[in-house]
């Protein structure tokens, strides 16, 4: 473990990785937030009231970019010992003393920073109150994260992230799109290469790719059971909320709400970023 024992990194990162994570958030809120209002302004009277949301789909987008460019290569470039999409032979293979990489450790407690500044952001007022489904989502995963961790699962957690978060940088980009309320030929297109990700990932590859490695294949190897029971247990709950998003979008679809033009967003943090004139 890069920061000593398990919990001891976990909390770490938790704590002094996150506060790391919101400076640099309130220094790039600083930098943007006023050059954004001041385009939004330019592109249509009245959608500088949209700053919060596209400052913060902007962040979270560039963020999760990096996580999941960063998951591609350790899961393609040797450090996962052929635990990916392709090959999931070494996922469990010779756990608990398989060998991780630092690389792993180091991506590891830099996710969990980066789930943990999301989910307390809207305390330090920079950035909105998350609704039930992300909050859970986010509570979950800081879970699974640190129990993995834990647990030394780093391969398979690895994968099991990158599945579920692949299509990360898709979403915040399709909101982006219809925030700036673009062409329907660019962002209905757009909507449906993420909608088609995340079918592909979330939706098919879960239960045909990761589960048979959790729900099976986790029994053979001398793991205790409640810790089996718990990793399952938070990874089915990421499964069905990725399923409630998925039909999420195909409510959005069906009901035509793509075509609808944003609704102005008024929040406190116009204010706060805002210079006066």
């Amino acid at each position: 473990m890069l920061l000593g024992d398990a919990v001891t990194s976990c909390a770490i990162a938790a704590s002094l990785g996150a506060v790391l994570v919101l400076a640099l958030r309130y220094l790039f809120y600083s930098l943007v937030y006023e050059r954004i209002r001041m385009y939004l302004r330019r592109r249509c009277p009245g959608y500088e009231m949209y700053t919060p949301v596209v400052t913060e789909e902007l962040w979270e987008g560039l963020g999760m970019s990096l996580l999941v460019a960063l998951s591609s290569w350790a899961l393609w470039a040797g450090h996962n010992a052929r635990c990916h999409i392709a090959d999931t032979s070494g996922c469990l293979l010779g756990w608990p003393d398989h060998y991780h990489t630092p690389v792993l450790d180091g991506l590891w407690l830099a996710t969990i920073a980066w789930y943990m500044q999301s989910s307390v952001k809207h305390w330090v007022g920079l950035g909105r109150v998350q609704g039930l489904d992300t909050a859970l989502h986010h509570a979950f995963s800081l879970a699974l994260l640190a129990l993995s961790y834990s647990l030394e699962l780093l391969r398979v957690g690895l994968l099991a992230h990158w599945l579920l978060t692949a299509t990360a940088p898709l979403l915040s980009a399709s909101k982006l799109l219809h925030c700036l309320d673009a062409p329907g030929r660019v962002k209905k297109p757009f909507f449906v290469l993420y909608g088609l990700a995340v079918l592909a990932t979330r939706v098919l590859l879960v239960p045909l790719l990761l589960l048979p490695c959790t729900l099976r294949d986790l029994w053979r190897v001398p793991l205790s059971r409640p810790a089996a029971y718990a990793a399952n247990g938070f990874l089915l709950l990421l499964y069905g909320i990725s399923l409630f998003w998925f039909g999420r979008l195909i409510g959005i679809w069906v009901t035509g709400k793509l075509d609808s033009r944003p609704q102005m967003v008024v929040s406190p943090e116009v204010q706060r970023w805002q210079k006066h004139e």
